[in-house]
């Protein structure tokens, strides 16, 4: 035989499971939201999809451990972790004279990707932090936990580097196609 359960106790039941599913569905769009952005950092640091979603899950992970509902900041504080874990992100010499432009010549993006694969870690990151997802230095700098004029000389030194390996790639292929 059962016996009915007072009315307080299935309400707060009821409560708790509701509030739980609203958890899940917050977290849920947390991480569609920002799903893309730790996914293609992590895919253009490692060069390997596998890796770059061992990474993802490993930062959403470490995230919802930290906030139930992570910000975008507690996101890249976290990725940044799983990234220093995997590579060498200490400074490295910067480019130093001006790289001569490319002109108007569009730049494919087999090129482009050809290239950081090139750069220096660190530069790489940054690179991909101020181009490709917009960060301004001061951010870039609490990410890499440095000074703010350290994070623009790395950023520019990242851009004259990518400005160079783009020029030798079009020169390399202005001699292939002066052989042929």
């Amino acid at each position: 035989m059962m016996v009915p359960r007072p009315a307080k106790v299935s309400q707060s039941i009821i409560v708790r499971v509701t509030q739980r599913y609203n958890t899940i569905a917050e977290q849920r769009d947390v991480f569609e939201s920002h799903r893309h952005h730790v996914f293609s950092v992590a895919y253009y640091m490692t060069g390997d999809e596998r890796e770059a979603e061992t990474i993802l899950q490993s930062t959403f992970i470490d995230a919802f451990h930290r906030e139930m509902q992570p910000t975008i900041t507690t996101l890249d504080v976290v990725l940044m972790a799983q990234l220093r874990r995997r590579f060498s992100l200490d400074p490295v010499p910067p480019v130093v004279s001006e790289v001569e432009g490319l002109g108007n010549r569009n730049v494919r993006r087999t090129d482009l990707e050809e290239a950081l694969w090139q750069m220096p870690e660190r530069e790489r990151l940054c690179f991909l932090l101020r181009d490709v997802e917009g960060y301004d230095a001061a951010r870039i700098a609490g990410l890499l936990q440095t000074s703010e004029d350290e994070a623009q000389r790395t950023v520019f030194s990242a851009q004259l580097r990518m400005r160079s390996l783009l020029r030798e790639q079009r020169l390399q292929e202005q001699s292939l196609d002066a052989i042929a």
